[in-house]
């Protein structure tokens, strides 16, 4: 049981909401991060020496990350050897998947070459050009 901080109601732990005065109860930061973990797939990009940096992408149907060396995507790789549209990283169907846009140019994937689209999961290491994307969570 829990008490409302507002009208010192007594409710049941698993309510959200105080149902006298209908006041939120307020989350703990372990539940907030808990579903920050279930609405986000966690990637660690990394060029070289220069940078390294973690994108998030969103658990939702459709959602991408685009990958190459035009200034639109959402990771560019400014190097000669990367296409301009290379690679997209999108949530579909319950999984987190990556897809070689441009087929002149691979990528690759756990050192394999990538060819159409490939589901990935914890630990994938994608290699384009240069860069290392590592996917942390799916």
């Amino acid at each position: 049981m829990k008490t409302c901080p507002n009208c010192a109601s007594v409710t049941f732990d698993d309510m959200e909401l105080c149902y006298d005065c209908m006041s939120p109860f307020p989350q703990s930061p372990s539940a907030t991060q808990d579903s920050l973990k279930q609405a986000v797939a966690r990637l660690q990009v990394a060029l070289a020496d220069y940078f390294s940096y973690e994108l998030l992408l969103n658990k939702l149907e459709g959602c991408s990350l685009s990958v190459g060396s035009a200034a639109e995507n959402a990771i560019v790789i400014p190097q000669e050897q990367v296409a301009a549209h290379q690679l997209q990283v999108f949530y579909a169907h319950g999984h987190v998947w990556a897809e070689n846009v441009d087929a002149t140019l691979s990528a690759t994937i756990d050192e394999i070459p990538l060819c159409g689209t490939v589901c990935i999961k914890p630990g994938t290491q994608i290699m384009v050009g240069d860069a290392h994307i590592t996917v942390l969570e799916t």
